[in-house]
């Protein structure tokens, strides 16, 4: 009886093993419409068309009042106001990828609090390597993939 079993055993992985094989052979490519998702959550061109208002920053939620914000524009012009001061500069896109070049801004003094948020979202921007698109937020994250500063439309 146990050598009935064991047969039965490994002819149950066995047909496991070669089914799993078929269904992996058979799904090895994403459908287009996965595909074309993909691709549009990562297209720089998706980052212009006006202005994207700060949500979230370092996983924290908005800064009350700071009306910290982003806009992309042709030639990889990047500007925006960071809750005191008005800032411009260049970024650098590929497929998923962004970074900052140097930004320069105007140099109004605000309120402590204003001015320590400012530099923290400076800084934030600062570090950013990638970026990704997903119902309606931009998410931008840093090299460990880490998300520190979320937009809205």
């Amino acid at each position: 009886m146990t050598q009935i079993h064991r047969a039965l055993s490994v002819a149950s992985i066995l047909f496991t093993a070669m089914f799993g094989a078929v269904i992996t052979v058979g799904c090895d490519s994403q459908p287009v419409w996965m595909k074309q998702e993909i691709e549009a959550q990562t297209d720089p061109k998706s980052l212009g068309g006006g202005k994207w208002v700060l949500v979230s920053m370092n996983s924290n939620g908005a800064i009350p009042s700071a009306n910290l914000s982003l806009e992309f524009a042709a030639n990889n012009a990047v500007s925006g106001f960071g809750g005191v001061n008005r800032f411009s500069g260049t970024c650098t896109t590929a497929t998923g990828q962004l970074k900052f070049g140097p930004l320069v801004s105007t140099k109004m003094a605000g309120s402590p609090e204003l001015m320590k948020t400012e530099q923290a979202y400076f800084a934030a921007l600062a570090s950013v390597r990638n970026f990704s698109l997903e119902g309606g937020l931009l998410r931008l994250n840093n090299d460990s993939g880490t998300t520190v500063v979320e937009f809205s439309h």
